[in-house]
């Protein structure tokens, strides 16, 4: 995690999805066919809509009620190599008008993961955050909740992921965890484990948070527990 910033009044957010995508055998021809653009932004809008998270109708009396976000940008690396790709980013706006709603990191994670399963078949290998700390509720209710379903009171994993901790340009600290999955929506919650943690450290800037897998490593048991 870096807790420094160059911008300390920066409040946008940032997720990224790193993985390997195959596209679907009949993604080309349907772009072509019906001159879709091979992009996140378009789909990424339209599921962040659906959805009810967010919305780019800003017309007086077409604005979103209880809007969690507001788009800044998107993008990804689709290239068809097999390589790890940063496949998804998407930078946002989080609403600063929304009493104890948590920064939306598993929502924005989400609508990168949907819109990607529309192009092809996701291989996830990683995701990164980065957040405006100052923003976060406490959400340790809410997270202590998620810890009791996936481990009866901590982490326990057949996995084992691997943290990254920056608490500076040129310090970094690794954290090795355990979970009971490796998805996309278990590494948004872990996410959100370290934002409340440093959230109750009194860390206020920029914060960023990388989660990668790390399958050389043996399975043990969590070095995590519930907050």
């Amino acid at each position: 995690m870096d807790t420094s910033t160059e911008d300390p009044v920066d409040l946008t957010m940032t997720a990224e999805v790193y993985g390997v995508l195959r596209e679907h055998a009949w993604i080309g021809q349907v772009g072509a066919d019906h001159d879709l653009d091979a992009d996140l932004f378009g789909p990424a809008v339209k599921r962040a809509a659906a959805y009810g998270w967010s919305s780019t109708r800003f017309s007086a009396g077409a604005e979103l009620g209880g809007q969690r976000w507001g788009h800044a940008d998107a993008g990804g690396d689709w290239s068809q190599d097999g390589r790890v790709r940063q496949l998804a980013w998407l930078t946002v706006y989080p609403a600063t008008d929304l009493r104890e709603q948590h920064l939306p990191v598993l929502p924005l994670t989400r609508v990168m993961v949907d819109s990607l399963g529309r192009v092809g078949e996701l291989a996830f290998t990683g995701l990164t955050v980065r957040v405006p700390v100052r923003l976060a509720p406490d959400t340790r209710f809410d997270l202590r909740e998620l810890v009791v379903q996936r481990g009866h009171g901590q982490l326990r994993a057949e996995h084992v992921e691997h943290v990254e901790h920056r608490a500076g340009a040129r310090d970094r600290t690794a954290f090795v965890c355990a979970l009971p999955e490796w998805t996309p929506d278990a590494a948004a919650w872990l996410a959100e484990v370290f934002i409340d943690a440093l959230r109750a450290v009194g860390v206020r800037d920029t914060a960023e948070i990388a989660l990668v897998r790390n399958s050389r490593t043996p399975p043990h048991t969590a070095g995590v527990t519930a907050p």
